[in-house]
């Protein structure tokens, strides 16, 4: 069984310690099942799971220690609508969809619901709070009667990187359209060269992020009928770049070299926006990681085509 990680530990030690409570054996090692487990627990099956381990712990030590891990961060209440309350690590923000036939249940991230439920409760003078939407339904596979596994909590990780890496793909491939069709119709000489060094780079990133997530569904096969994690907004994604070829032809020729430049700037800007927004608001850590990553690749092109523009404007002043 896997160590939980020392941060939990530490959290949960310092919450006993400032209420005098004993951090006992029984409770480190209902702790380490808990953070072990990967579906969501009752206080029974949790019970039942801690015997194994220690067979000497009662189910009332369980409960009371559920109800200290809820109190100091680390567990939180899912309501699958059956009667029975059922617990989870509290590790980042994330919604329920729960089959009512067979129990099984499937998290996934949307920082535009997180948004809007956080705007619902400022909207009626209610102060934001920690929220999970709970959507009752029944899976596909229960009206075949078969019931499939849910998912387990070390998939996550690796679901997370294949939606990230589709988004950012779309993007980079987006920015590749727009920087080849801007090159054909761009006649300044300077602004050429930050167009071909910016296809240039969008083609190596892109190849890059494309065998990534090749290697990622090749070692995982059954990500093929996964299906997302995270939920984005894909109108957002879809504006940040002009783009129809005749669209971006159009307003390259109708434009000067400092306009031109600006255009890419601007689309630029909104993408750094776009993946730095999602850094800070998705809770979960790889998720941060992998968004911040992306937020930086832009930022860099943003700060090229910068100084681009900041140079051009420099040698059209008077001396």
């Amino acid at each position: 069984m896997k160590r939980p990680m020392q941060h939990e530990v530490e959290v949960f030690e310092n919450f006993l310690r400032a209420r005098n409570l004993k951090h006992s054996k029984p409770r480190r090692d209902i702790l380490e099942v808990f953070l072990a487990a990967e579906t969501h627990l009752s206080a029974q099956e949790l019970y039942e799971q801690v015997r194994r381990k220690n067979p000497r712990v009662g189910f009332a030590t369980v409960y009371r220690t559920l109800k200290l891990l809820q109190a100091c961060g680390l567990a939180r209440t899912v309501d699958y609508g059956d009667g029975t309350l059922r617990y989870e690590p509290d590790r980042f923000q994330h919604h329920h969809i729960i089959c009512t036939a067979c129990n099984r249940t499937l998290e996934f991230l949307s920082p535009e619901l997180d948004t809007l439920l956080r705007k619902v409760q400022e909207d009626h003078a209610f102060l934001p709070q920690t929220h999970a939407v709970r959507i009752l339904s029944v899976c596909r596979d229960c009206s075949r009667a078969t019931v499939p596994q849910g998912r387990r909590g070390k998939d996550l990780d690796i679901i997370l990187s294949r939606d990230a890496l589709q988004v950012a793909i779309a993007n980079e491939e987006r920015g590749l359209h727009f920087y080849s069709r801007a090159l054909e119709v761009t006649r300044d000489a300077a602004t050429r060269a930050v167009f071909t060094r910016l296809v240039d780079e969008e083609k190596r990133h892109l190849a890059a992020l494309q065998r990534e997530y090749e290697a990622l569904r090749q070692a995982h096969p059954w990500l093929n009928a996964e299906p997302p994690l995270l939920y984005f907004d894909y109108e957002r994604l879809e504006s940040i770049f002009p783009k129809s070829r005749q669209h971006i032809v159009q307003l390259v020729q109708a434009a000067s070299p400092a306009e031109v430049l600006y255009l890419a700037m601007s689309a630029e800007r909104r993408s750094y926006e776009f993946f730095n927004d999602y850094a800070d608001k998705v809770e979960y850590p790889k998720g941060k990681a992998i968004f911040k990553k992306f937020a930086s690749e832009e930022r860099r092109h943003l700060r090229l085509i910068r100084e681009a523009y900041q140079a051009l404007h420099l040698s059209a002043a008077p001396s």
